[in-house]
C-alpha cells in the first residue's frame, strides 16, 4: 500500500447497492493493490436494504485515511449515486469498480503505467473472469469477440462495449467535462465511457485482472437480457446513441449503432416467444443500418417467427460446431 494521507493521485470509485455478499470481497482487493501513488477509495451506497452500509462504515473505520463513504438515505437512482461518487472523488485518475466484483494483484499499477505512458489515451480497460455470483464457478459470458488494443466512443457506439465497465480506469479530467444524463435509469454505463471517450481515446489490455460476478438480480440480467423488461434498457441505449453524436460520432455509425441494438432486442424478443415485439424490432433495425445476413434473414421471416426461431437455432448451433 502506498501511504494513505498524501493527496490521492488515483480515486478508486466503489458503486454499491445491495451487495453484502460481496462488498467485503471487493474492498479487500482493492486494500491489497500494490501503487506506487496514493489512492484513496470512495465508496457510494444507494440506500441499499441489506447490511451493505455496515459492511461499509466498518471498513471505513478500519481505513479512516484510506476510505471515504457516501451513504445515500433514499433510493437515488444508478445515474445520481454514479455522478455523486465521481463528483467526490479527488484524485487525478478514477478506476470504476461495482461492489460485487472484484480486481486481482497489479491491475491498478497496470492500468495507471498504461495511462502515465500514453497521454493521448484516456481510458483503459481489461479482460475480467466471469464467475456466477451463487456457485463462484466460472461462466462463459457474452462479450464480442473481437477486442482491439486501442477503441474510440464510435467504436463503442456501432460494437457495442467488449469488456466490463468494472474494469476501467480513466482520466478525471475528461469525465468531468461533461455532465452524468440523470434521465439514464438503467443502461448508464456506455454513455458515461462515451463521454470520457469524446475527443480521446481507449486502450484494452488482454489479460485477466479482474473478476466480474454474473448476479441473477443484478440490472444486466433482469433488465438488459430479460425480454419482459428490455425496452427499459433499449431506451437508454438508444439515448445514448444521441449523446454520442452531440458529441461528434457521425450520424451514419449512430444508425448502425441503432440497428445493433434493435436487432439485439428483435432476437431476445424471438427466442422469448414476444413475436410481435420481435417483428417491430427486427424492421426498425432494417430501417436504420444494413447489417448483414443475420439482419435480412430475420427481416424475411419477420411475419413467421415460428419458422424463424427454428432456422436461426439450427444455424447458430451449426456455427457452434465449426
Amino acid at each position: 500500500m502506498s501511504n494513505s494521507s498524501a493527496q490521492p493521485v488515483l480515486s478508486v470509485v466503489v458503486l454499491c447497492f445491495n451487495q453484502e455478499p460481496f462488498l467485503a470481497r471487493c474492498l479487500d482487493s482493492i486494500l491489497d493493490q500494490s501503487l506506487n501513488v496514493p489512492f484513496e477509495i470512495v465508496v457510494s451506497d444507494d440506500a441499499s436494504s441489506d447490511r451493505s452500509p455496515l459492511v461499509a462504515q466498518m471498513y471505513a473505520k478500519r481505513y479512516p485515511t484510506r476510505i471515504r463513504l457516501i451513504c445515500h438515505e433514499t433510493n437515488v437512482g444508478i445515474s445520481r449515486n454514479y455522478a455523486d461518487a465521481m463528483d467526490s472523488a479527488r484524485g487525478r485518475y478514477i478506476a470504476y469498480i461495482d461492489g460485487d466484483d472484484c480486481m486481482l494483484p497489479g491491475k491498478l499499477q497496470r492500468q495507471l503505467d498504461c495511462l502515465n505512458e500514453n497521454p493521448a489515451v484516456g481510458l483503459v480497460a481489461h479482460a475480467m473472469r466471469a464467475v456466477d455470483a451463487v456457485s463462484g464457478h466460472e461462466v462463459a459470458f457474452h462479450l464480442p469477440h473481437h477486442k482491439p488494443s486501442t477503441f474510440d466512443a464510435a467504436y463503442l457506439v456501432t460494437h457495442g462495449p467488449f469488456f466490463f465497465h468494472s474494469s476501467v480506469m480513466f482520466r478525471t479530467d475528461l469525465r468531468r467535462r461533461h455532465q452524468v444524463d440523470m434521465s439514464l435509469k438503467w443502461v448508464t454505463d456506455v454513455a458515461n465511457l462515451i463521454q470520457i471517450l469524446a475527443d480521446s481515446s481507449g486502450c484494452y489490455l488482454d489479460d485477466v485482472l479482474g473478476v466480474y460476478r454474473v448476479n441473477p438480480n443484478g440490472i444486466t440480467s433482469t433488465v438488459i437480457t430479460n425480454p419482459a423488461r428490455n425496452a427499459a434498457g433499449l431506451q437508454d441505449s438508444l439515448h445514448t446513441i444521441d449523446i454520442a453524436e452531440g458529441l461528434g460520432v457521425p450520424k451514419g455509425k449512430g444508425n448502425v449503432g441503432r440497428a445493433r441494438l434493435l436487432f439485439h432486442s428483435a432476437v431476445l424478443s424471438l427466442n422469448a416467444g414476444f413475436d410481435g415485439a420481435f417483428r417491430d424490432y427486427i424492421e426498425s433495425s432494417v430501417r436504420y443500418a444494413n447489417l448483414g445476413a443475420k439482419q435480412r434473414f430475420l427481416y424475411v421471416l419477420r411475419r413467421f417467427p415460428r419458422s424463424a426461431r427454428t432456422l436461426y437455432d439450427a444455424a447458430k448451433r451449426a456455427t457452434r460446431r465449426k
